[in-house]
C-alpha cells in the first residue's frame, strides 16, 4: 500500500537531510579526524624517539586504498615494541589515508565504510585507557605513555597528558557522528529502495502490495537488476515491509521522519542564519587547513634533517679530521653550509637557483612546525588568532598560504636535490619525501579553498548590501 504522501514528505527530509550532512555534519567528522591524527602523529613520533616501539620498516613502501583494521590480538610485553610498534604505525598511517584521501560525502561514504570506520576508532579503548587495560593494544599504549612521561620535563608531560586528552574526546565525537550518520544511511537506503525498485518499470505494485510476504518475494525478484551487487540488507527490507504491513505501521512511518529531523531545526530562523553566514567561521576554517599541515612538515622537517647529514658527510682524510678537531676545541665557528637548489617555476616551466643556509633553513621548519601544530591542536596559537579581528585572521591565511607554497616549491625541489647529489654509495638511503609533501600540498589546496569561498561569500555580501538587501530577510 504505497502513501504518496508519506514518500513526499521523505524524500523531502532525506533531501534536506543530505544537505545538512555534507555541509555541516560529516565536515565535523573531518575536524575531529585531523585534530585525531595530528595528536597521534605527534604521539608516535615521541614513542620513536624514545625508542618504546620499533616502527614497521615498510611503513613507506604501503599504498593503502582503502580502511585495514589493524591487529587486536594479544601477545606478551617483551614482543611490545615490535609488534605493538608495528601496529601503531599502521595505525597513525591509516588516519593520514583517512584525512588526506578519502573523501566526507553522503555519496561516498557507504554503510560498509561507516561499519569499518566505527571498527577502526575502537582500535584503542579511550575511555579504560590503562596500563591494566584486558585489550593488548590499549595496555601497550598506556605502558608506552607512561613510559615517555616518567623522568620527562613537565612541559612535555603536559603536552602528552593535554594530545592524549584531544584524542580521546575525538575518539568520542566521532563514535558519536558515525552512529548519527549510520542511523540516517540506513533510511537513506531503505528510501532509495522505495523511490528506484518500487518505481522501476517491472515491479509488479498490485502483487507486492496485497502482502508482506508478496512484497518481499518482489524486492528479491528485482533487486540484482536494479541494484546489481550492492548488498541486499534484508533487516532493512524487513523495516520496509513493517511500515507498510505492520499494525503499527503508521507509527512506524512517524519514526523514520523523526529520525530524519535535523538538530534544533525548531530553532530560531535568525540565530540559524548567524551560525550559517557566519564569516569569520569561514575562514576560520581556512586557517584550520593550514593547521592541518604541521603533521606532514614535522615528518619532512626530520627527513630533510637526516638528508642533509648524508648530503654533507665525506670520507674525510686524518688530516681534516684533526682540523674537525681543533676547530671544535679552540670553538671555531664552520662556515654556513650553503646548497644551491634548482628550483622550477610550476606554472612557467623556468628553472632558477635558491642559496638556502641549512641551519637557517632547519631552524625556520622547527618554528613553522610549532606553529601549525599549535593550530592543529588548538592550544595558544590558535586562540590568538580565533580573538583576532576578521581583516587580521585573513591576512595571517594570506601570508601562510603564500609562504607554504613558496616553502613547497623548495621542499619538492630538495627530494630531487637529495637524490641526486648525495654520494652514491649513500643514496639508498636517502628518506624521499613524496607522501609527506602530497599530504601538504593538499592541505594548501584545501585552504586557498577555504580562502576563497570566504572572498566570495564576502564579496556577495557586499554586493547585497548595496542593492539594498539584509542578510537576514
Amino acid at each position: 500500500m504505497e502513501d504518496s504522501n508519506f514518500l513526499h514528505e521523505l524524500q523531502v527530509a532525506i533531501n534536506k537531510k543530505t544537505d545538512w550532512f555534507n555541509t555541516t555534519r560529516l565536515q565535523d567528522l573531518v575536524s575531529q579526524y585531523r585534530l585525531k591524527y595530528t595528536c597521534i602523529h605527534n604521539l608516535y613520533d615521541m614513542m620513536v624517539k624514545k625508542n618504546v616501539i620499533i616502527p614497521d620498516p615498510y611503513r613507506l613502501d604501503k599504498k593503502i586504498s582503502k580502511i585495514v583494521i589493524p591487529p587486536r590480538d594479544g601477545f606478551s610485553d617483551s614482543d611490545m615494541p615490535k609488534v605493538f610498534g608495528e601496529r601503531f604505525s599502521e595505525y597513525e598511517m591509516m588516519l593520514d589515508y583517512i584525512t588526506t584521501y578519502m573523501r566526507f560525502t553522503v555519496d561516498t561514504l557507504t554503510i560498509v565504510n561507516v561499519k569499518k570506520l566505527i571498527e577502526f576508532n575502537h582500535f584503542l579503548d579511550w575511555k579504560n585507557l590503562s596500563v591494566n587495560s584486558s585489550d593488548a593494544n590499549t595496555h601497550s599504549f598506556a605502558l608506552c605513555i607512561t613510559t615517555i612521561k616518567n623522568g620527562a620535563p613537565s612541559v612535555i608531560q603536559s603536552m602528552i597528558t593535554d594530545s592524549v586528552s584531544k584524542v580521546s574526546s575525538a575518539a568520542e565525537e566521532i563514535e558519536k557522528i558515525l552512529k548519527e550518520y549510520s542511523v540516517f544511511q540506513k533510511e537513506l537506503y531503505k528510501t532509495s529502495i522505495r523511490t528506484n525498485l518500487f518505481s522501476h518499470p517491472d515491479f509488479n505494485k498490485e502483487k507486492a502490495f496485497s502482502s508482506a510476504e508478496n512484497e518481499m518475494a518482489e524486492i528479491k525478484r528485482l533487486y540484482p537488476k536494479v541494484f546489481g551487487k550492492q548488498p541486499f540488507y534484508s533487516d532493512l527490507i524487513t523495516e520496509i515491509i513493517d511500515e507498510e504491513f505492520g499494525s503499527d505501521a503508521s507509527k512506524r512511518r512517524e519514526k523514520v521522519l523523526e529520525k530524519l529531523q535535523i538538530k534544533d531545526i525548531n530553532a530560531s530562523s535568525n540565530e540559524k542564519k548567524k551560525r550559517v553566514v557566519n564569516s569569520k567561521d569561514m575562514i576560520m576554517l581556512a586557517v584550520q587547513s593550514i593547521g592541518g599541515i604541521a603533521p606532514s612538515l614535522a615528518q619532512i622537517h626530520q627527513k630533510v634533517e637526516e638528508n642533509f647529514t648524508l648530503l654533507f658527510t665525506q670520507k674525510q682524510s686524518f688530516f681534516s679530521k684533526l682540523i674537525a678537531s681543533l676547530k671544535k676545541s679552540f670553538k671555531i665557528k664552520d662556515k654556513p653550509k650553503i646548497c644551491n637548489i634548482p628550483i622550477k617555476d610550476a606554472r612557467t616551466g623556468s628553472e632558477h637557483y635558491q642559496k638556502i643556509d641549512v641551519s637557517e633553513f632547519l631552524l625556520d621548519l622547527v618554528k613553522k612546525v610549532h606553529i601549525l601544530n599549535g593550530i592543529a591542536t588548538r592550544q595558544t596559537e590558535y586562540s590568538k588568532i580565533e580573538h583576532s579581528s576578521e581583516e587580521a585572521i585573513l591576512s595571517f591565511v594570506n601570508k601562510q598560504i603564500s609562504q607554504m607554497q613558496s616553502l613547497f616549491s623548495i621542499l619538492n625541489a630538495l627530494d630531487g636535490y637529495f637524490k641526486n647529489n648525495v654520494e652514491n654509495s649513500l643514496r639508498p638511503k636517502v628518506r624521499g619525501m613524496q607522501i609527506e609533501l602530497s599530504s601538504m600540498r593538499n592541505s594548501i589546496v584545501n585552504a586557498n579553498k577555504k580562502r576563497g569561498e570566504y572572498a566570495s561569500f564576502k564579496e556577495e555580501n557586499e554586493q547585497m548590501k548595496k542593492l539594498g538587501i539584509e542578510e537576514d530577510e
